[in-house]
């Protein structure tokens, strides 16, 4: 926590003045308590060194707090308080008193004033100037807990997002490389393909470090998947991709789509061409709507299995904490999941 005079010294000022003007309350206004002030070069000068002297109590109890700011400590910095309350009348006393009268001619209290009433006297003043400074470290101490718990928070979230998109790439590149297997094990054509689809996808899920892309990117990362993916198949997939031609500058966290879209590939039965696999992206004013239907395939029981769609739903509750929408409808035949996040 860093020592902050400036800010201290500030509203210092400004305490000072509000508790002048409460105990000078009977003068009647303000212009006459200024008046009192700058009515000769003694009041002028009288209130800069009392002024000064204040200050000092708001000062000492502040820079003892801060200077013992661990809780074992905080005993000692409180006996500093009191054992410099003393000296600080000491202080005012040598200045006002001895120094001022000599150099420039006048004091504050009558000549002959015994140290003993002085110090009596300036207890009254120490009260609320030591207390001022106290309130001010608290205050500041409780600003900085909340700001290091904030960030704190904030970097927890951040760990947590990294980890939770580090694990969609072992997840991503281990369901394609057996696809991948698979044509080439086949002895398929389609294999150089699948591996050149593959590689342009890794390169921006490995690259891609922003918080967020441009929505167009994603999209065109998600067009690569879908070819890839088509590249599996003997036969003509029934599929129906609708991406509105809209979408423009919108942002939007990397790979939250390919989850979904691996999903349906992943658990679809797609050998029926009355029901295709429906991918659907609208940009609709402040929202993204993405939908994906498909036929359930009947070799899954489970099309949330593994971690794909677990991830999504933390990083969704992460990075648009109240501001999307995910639905998952699911029948004995069919499977449809609805994302829609606000920009």
């Amino acid at each position: 926590m860093r020592f902050k005079f400036t800010q201290l010294l500030l509203y210092f000022l400004l305490f000072s003045f509000i508790w002048s003007i409460s105990l000078e309350a009977n003068t009647g206004s303000l212009i006459t308590y200024f008046s009192g002030i700058f009515k000769n070069a003694a009041s002028f000068g009288l209130k800069i060194t009392t002024t000064v002297s204040f200050f000092l109590y708001a000062l000492v109890s502040y820079f003892f707090l801060w200077y013992y700011s661990k809780p074992k400590k905080q005993v000692a910095a409180f006996l500093l308080i009191l054992l410099c309350i003393p000296l600080v009348i000491l202080f005012r006393y040598f200045l006002e008193e001895m120094i001022c009268p000599v150099i420039f001619g006048f004091q504050n209290y009558y000549p002959g004033t015994h140290l003993y009433y002085y110090m009596q006297d300036n207890k009254f003043f120490s009260i609320p100037y030591t207390a001022f400074g106290i309130v001010f470290y608290f205050l500041q101490s409780n600003q900085y807990k909340d700001v290091e718990k904030n960030e704190l928070a904030l970097k927890n979230r951040q760990a947590e997002l990294e980890y939770l998109k580090s694990q969609v790439n072992p997840h991503f590149l281990f369901n394609n490389l057996n696809s991948i297997y698979s044509l080439i094990y086949h002895k398929s054509d389609k294999a150089l393909k699948a591996v050149e689809q593959l590689s342009a996808l890794l390169r921006y899920m490995l690259y891609e470090k922003n918080k967020e892309v441009l929505l167009t990117e994603d999209v065109t990362c998600l067009k690569s998947y879908i070819e890839l993916q088509k590249l599996r198949f003997d036969y003509e997939l029934p599929l129906v991709v609708n991406i509105d031609n809209q979408v423009g500058n919108e942002k939007i966290a990397p790979l939250l789509l390919i989850p979904l879209v691996e999903n349906a590939f992943k658990h679809g039965d797609f050998k029926h061409p009355e029901s295709p696999l429906i991918i659907e992206l609208l940009s609709i004013k402040s929202e993204l709507s993405f939908i994906i239907e498909n036929k359930k395939g009947q070799h899954q029981k489970d099309q949330l299995s593994g971690i794909g769609i677990a991830n999504l739903k933390r990083r969704l509750e992460l990075i648009y904490p109240k501001r999307y929408y995910f639905n998952i409808e699911e029948s004995d035949v069919s499977y449809k999941t609805t994302l829609k996040i606000k920009w």
